[in-house]
C-alpha cells in the first residue's frame, strides 16, 4: 500500500467534504462559482470579472479543486511566509487550499488590531496547539532574522527569544496562550 497516496486521498475527501458544508446552498459547480464569485467580490472588494478570471484560471491548473500543501509550497519557493499563511488560511485543516481559501491568501486585508494579532499569533503557533512555545518563537526570530537580512548569530537569536518570551509569557509556564499574546501586545 502506498501510504503517502491514501493520505493524499483522504486530505481531498476531507476537502471536498469542507466545501460542501461551507458553502451548503451551492449544490451543484455553477451554484458554487457563482455564490463564490459574489462573495469573493464583496469580501476584497474586486469586480466579479476579476473573481471570474482567477476562479477559471485556478481550476484550470487544480481541476480537482484545491492546491496541495506541497505544490502551493513549490509555487511560493523563496516566500518565508508562505507556510505561516498556508497554515492560517486552511481554514478545515484539511492540507490543501480550496480557491476561497487561496484568494482569502492573496487579498487579505487585515484591519483591526486585534485581527492582526490573532493573525501574527496563528502564524507563530505552528503546529497549531493554541499556544506559542520557546521552539515556534525561535523559528520565528530566524525567519525575521533571514527576512530582514542580519545574520543568524545564535547568541542574538537566543537573546531575542528569551527577551520575547520573558516579556509576554505572563504566567511563566513556557508557553505563550493567545490571551497572553494579544493582552501584552495592546498594553
Amino acid at each position: 500500500i502506498n501510504y503517502k497516496m491514501e493520505e493524499k486521498k483522504i486530505k481531498r475527501k476531507r476537502k471536498k467534504n469542507f466545501i460542501k458544508r461551507k458553502y451548503p446552498k451551492a449544490f451543484d459547480k455553477q451554484s458554487l462559482k457563482i455564490e463564490m464569485t459574489e462573495v469573493l467580490a464583496a469580501k476584497f472588494n474586486l469586480s466579479k470579472i476579476e473573481v471570474l478570471i482567477a476562479y477559471e484560471q485556478f481550476y484550470r491548473n487544480f481541476p480537482e479543486g484545491f492546491i496541495m500543501k506541497e505544490d502551493y509550497m513549490e509555487e511560493n519557493k523563496g516566500n518565508i511566509l508562505a507556510e505561516s499563511l498556508f497554515r492560517v488560511f486552511d481554514e478545515d485543516n484539511s492540507g490543501g487550499l480550496n480557491f476561497y481559501e487561496l484568494m482569502c491568501i492573496k487579498h487579505a486585508s487585515i484591519k483591526t488590531p486585534e485581527e492582526k494579532l490573532n493573525w501574527i499569533f496563528t502564524a507563530f503557533d505552528q503546529d497549531g496547539g493554541g499556544t506559542i512555545d520557546v521552539d515556534e518563537i525561535k523559528d520565528t526570530v530566524v525567519a525575521l532574522f533571514k527576512m530582514s537580512g542580519k545574520e543568524e548569530d545564535e547568541n542574538a537569536i537566543t537573546e531575542c527569544v528569551e527577551g520575547i518570551r520573558d516579556a509576554v509569557d505572563v504566567d511563566g509556564d513556557g508557553e505563550i496562550t493567545k490571551e497572553e499574546f494579544i493582552l501584552n501586545a495592546m498594553d
